[in-house]
């Protein structure tokens, strides 16, 4: 087995590592492969896993769900599982919300994964020694495992970096900057107002977030990402991103609750070892955010293109 050349949690001791969260609902193969990669991690035999359970929603759900249940009841390799089953439906949002509280406020920090997430060995690694090292910079709001771009870009070269936009594909954060998500969708109306705001906050107009967060307060979409990113962004937040994506998203073939195939790359993670190397200034990395903006608009296009050309193929029938 490949040792990662440098042990970046050499500082961090065995017993305050972050406790790890796991959402998991209907989906037995996508939870065993997230799972798998996770004690696959060379931190996880250190590492307390808790899993929340949610409820089928409907009948059509029951069975899958007890699948997902016995499977995760055999978990063994972490320093402890805790298993959580909801007697009834929470919903993504709901769990989301309710089972990061309730552990935060434990353990005053966290890293959390959903069931179609596919981690690099070194993964826990990354999030503990990050969440050590910008544990006090109060403009440091979120860990992300998940990256857009990475070093072959000559981009950002061998270092982390930080954006004004957060990824929930992996993550994790503090209590004491968790506790803003309570905020909700206020002051939603301020984008209405100021079209630079809501140009800011749609990342120079590479995807529609505004969208997205006005569905939300309409209840036309449900999704607790979009209030995490709108709360951060109020506060000028930052996110830490890893040079190379230590997170691969299995989610997008149709399984998921809210999935979509919007802006997601194939998948990319590398067996390799890492050397991480973490910015010293806490800073947006302009040369990175120009990048993820152009990503973003070319994947939007591609995904119009590919629309614009199934219908076609529907009209020509």
């Amino acid at each position: 087995m490949t040792k990662p050349f440098f042990n970046i949690c050499m500082d961090v001791p065995m017993n305050n590592y972050a406790p790890i969260v796991l959402f998991v609902y209907n989906r037995p193969n996508h939870t065993e492969r997230t799972v798998n990669a996770l004690l696959d991690n060379y931190l996880a035999s250190e590492s307390d896993l808790f899993i929340f359970s949610d409820a089928a929603k409907s009948s059509e759900s029951m069975e899958n769900v007890k699948l997902v249940r016995d499977l995760i009841k055999n978990i063994k390799g972490f320093k402890s599982v805790t298993i959580i089953e909801r007697e009834v439906n929470f919903g993504l949002i709901k769990s989301i919300s309710e089972g990061v509280t309730d552990i935060i406020n434990r353990y005053k920090k966290i890293i959390v994964l959903e069931d179609d997430l596919i981690t690099h060995k070194q993964f826990l690694q990354y999030m503990n020694e990050t969440l050590k090292l910008y544990e006090n910079n109060s403009n440091v709001y979120e860990i992300t495992g998940y990256s857009h771009i990475n070093k072959t870009s000559k981009i950002v070269e061998n270092q982390s970096y930080f954006l004004k936009i957060t990824s929930t594909w992996g993550w994790a954060t503090w209590a004491n900057r968790w506790e803003i998500f309570s905020n909700g969708l206020e002051g939603i109306e301020d984008l209405n107002a100021n079209r630079k705001l809501k140009y800011l906050f749609n990342y120079n107009n590479s995807y529609n977030y505004y969208k997205m967060l006005n569905d939300m307060k309409t209840g036309k979409a449900k999704s607790w990402g979009i209030v995490w990113y709108w709360n951060i962004f109020k506060k000028n937040g930052l996110t830490l991103y890893p040079v190379e994506t230590l997170v691969d998203q299995i989610g997008f073939d149709g399984t998921g609750q809210n999935a979509k195939n919007y802006l997601v790359a194939s998948s990319r993670i590398k067996s390799e070892a890492y050397e991480f190397v973490f910015p010293t200034v806490v800073e947006e990395n302009s040369k990175c955010r120009n990048q993820i903006i152009k990503i973003l608009r070319m994947r939007k296009l591609l995904l119009i293109l590919k629309v614009i050309g199934h219908t076609l193929r529907i009209n020509r029938k």
